[in-house]
């Protein structure tokens, strides 16, 4: 998920299990929060080595460096999801944060009809209204075709989405 204002997350399902990678470019843990870039401390602490190959991944990073202000992961095995050891969190930023200290909570839409929530995320933050059986049919993992683009966005064409959405491993017809 990329919001286009900078937030995004990524869920990265492996046989070893699955890693999350959050970043909130307004967090008080965003690596530009600070002068020397650094990732906040703890935030990797105790990542298994099946998933820090992934540290390197480009996608996650900017000009070669891993940016990140949450990060979970769990085993295939484990009977939980695991975060950084020893993290102190910065206090809220005020009575309006809501994605708090680690933009986590935009993890949220995981939780609940992902469609739904979709269509209602980007009706209030794109001002636009979506088909619902359009975001239904993206979150089946249903062939895109032109009328399935055009129907998420009518600005777009499948030409113009095919060589992101193929590098994905999502399927196009």
């Amino acid at each position: 998920m990329s919001n286009g204002g900078g937030d995004e997350w990524a869920v990265v399902f492996t046989p070893e299990g699955a890693f999350i990678r959050v970043f909130d470019h307004e967090s008080s843990m965003s690596p530009y929060a600070d002068d020397d870039v650094e990732l906040w401390p703890g935030l990797l602490d105790g990542l298994p080595a099946q998933f820090r190959g992934l540290v390197d991944e480009p996608a996650f990073g900017d000009e070669g460096r891993f940016v990140a202000t949450a990060v979970l992961w769990r085993l295939t095995g484990d009977d939980r999801w695991h975060a950084g050891q020893g993290i102190d969190f910065p206090p809220l930023r005020g009575p309006y944060d809501h994605t708090g200290p680690d933009g986590s909570p935009m993890l949220e839409i995981l939780c609940d009809d992902v469609v739904d929530e979709f269509v209602e995320f980007a009706g209030d933050y794109h001002e636009v209204a979506l088909d619902r059986e359009a975001v239904a049919a993206v979150v089946a993992h249903r062939p895109l075709t032109e009328a399935l683009v055009r129907a998420v966005n009518p600005e777009a064409s499948l030409a113009a989405v095919r060589a992101d959405v193929e590098a994905m491993g999502y399927p196009v017809v």
